[in-house]
């Protein structure tokens, strides 16, 4: 069953059902003039604008679950965050961060349509927009892949102590991770250190550039991604790896990749 969200001093709660943990505050429906006035949107049609209230940072909540939003909403807005608008799926996420350029956009892993996906998207079109994940998942790998597509934080759902905390260090530019994660995290990145190849001395001599893209082309990548982790173009990724294969006495980059595979520490 899907947790429904309440609130404790500002932190989002999971209760279940007929729950009602000691001193959480819960929250009403909102009075339909209170709707009208909002930006909330469930599948991308954003009606009307937001109201502008300078000085006060806009955030946008992307998040399936309504208990959730809503609990949220509560939760920023009582930090002096001003909720432009909630959206449930992908396309209407990237829908309203093209319409309202929200300061911070709050968005679940999860959400239909691809959470991730539009996470990466999102942080290369609006890099002014600073992104914070939230997922039902405690995984560090989540997380690790939350980062390394553009978001600037992350929240499990389960664990979201100091939301409004967690929202207002991301939207100042500080990382947020929670520190339970970091061990983990670090475990991961050492183990994503690409090998350094290692060639008998004498026997072959690799340009540094060589290296970086025989490097990736060992590991597995295909020439798109590692034009854009070296920050080069695809012709000369090709370049490099058409001379890696010759200098290596193999035809192609397949058999240079696996030939590369024989030469790591």
């Amino acid at each position: 069953m899907v947790p429904r969200f309440a609130i404790k001093e500002d932190c989002l709660v999971p209760v279940a059902k007929g729950d009602a943990p000691d001193r959480t505050r819960s929250w009403a429906p909102r009075s339909p003039r209170a709707m009208a006035a909002s930006t909330s949107t469930h599948g991308g049609d954003i009606g009307g604008g937001p109201v502008e209230e300078p000085g006060r940072a806009t955030l946008l909540i992307a998040d399936i679950d309504s208990s959730f939003r809503e609990a949220a909403r509560v939760v920023a807005e009582a930090d002096g965050f001003r909720v432009v608008g909630e959206v449930e799926d992908a396309v209407a996420t990237i829908g309203a961060v093209e319409r309202l350029h929200p300061d911070v956009l709050l968005v679940d892993a999860t959400l239909p349509g691809d959470g991730l996906g539009v996470v990466a998207g999102l942080a290369r079109r609006f890099p002014s927009t600073t992104i914070v994940v939230t997922s039902p998942f405690p995984e560090s790998l989540v997380a690790l892949e939350a980062l390394e597509r553009g978001a600037s934080g992350y929240v499990c759902k389960g664990e979201t102590g100091g939301l409004a905390r967690t929202l207002r260090a991301a939207q100042l530019g500080e990382p947020v991770l929670p520190r339970a994660m970091l061990p983990a995290l670090i475990r991961r990145i050492r183990t994503r250190l690409p090998r350094r190849i290692v060639l008998p001395s004498g026997t072959i001599q690799l340009t540094a550039r060589e290296r970086d893209v025989g490097e990736l082309l060992r590991d597995g990548l295909s020439t798109a991604e590692i034009a854009d982790r070296l920050g080069l173009s695809p012709v000369t990724v090709r370049r490099h790896a058409s001379t890696l294969a010759r200098k290596l006495g193999v035809s192609g980059r397949d058999s240079a990749a696996r030939a590369l595979r024989g030469h790591a520490d």
